[in-house]
């Protein structure tokens, strides 16, 4: 019975374990691509963006630099942007990835919560950021 109880625990704490989703250095080359905000949660009240124009962020890194960008979708295969970027440089801190935006006016970090093929979770400033990836629409 004891031998039962204990390999259960065991079992149970490995799955906890491995379910995590912790993010590695090989999972930061999924952030390249256009992403779409789903959902804000601050202060406990989650926010979905509803309605006017879609805007989605394009990220593009190459090794530990990378940049981000505004991006209105229009139709067919094009996106319209203004000549802004926000240069970003990416930090481990305690086993973490930050984006780290050192060089903005007011620098701020991000750290990138999850990560995945479609769904992105940033955290900045108490506020959690959900993205799923952007598709296009083509007619």
């Amino acid at each position: 019975m004891k031998k039962k109880t204990f390999s259960l625990l065991l079992l149970t704490f490995t799955i906890t374990l491995t379910s995590c989703s912790k993010v590695t250095q090989k999972d930061l080359i999924l952030l390249n691509g256009t992403w779409e905000i789903h959902e804000v949660q601050s202060h406990g009240e989650i926010f979905n963006p509803k309605g006017g124009t879609i805007l989605v962020d394009f990220y593009k890194i190459d090794a530990s630099l990378g940049y981000r960008k505004k991006l209105t979708p229009n139709f067919g295969v094009n996106y319209s942007s203004s000549k802004d970027r926000f240069d970003f440089t990416i930090k481990q801190i305690d086993g973490d990835f930050f984006l780290s935006y050192d060089k903005a006016l007011k620098p701020w970090k991000e750290k990138i919560v999850e990560i995945s093929e479609n769904y992105l979770e940033l955290e900045h400033s108490g506020k959690t950021y959900r993205y799923k990836r952007h598709e296009k629409i083509s007619l």
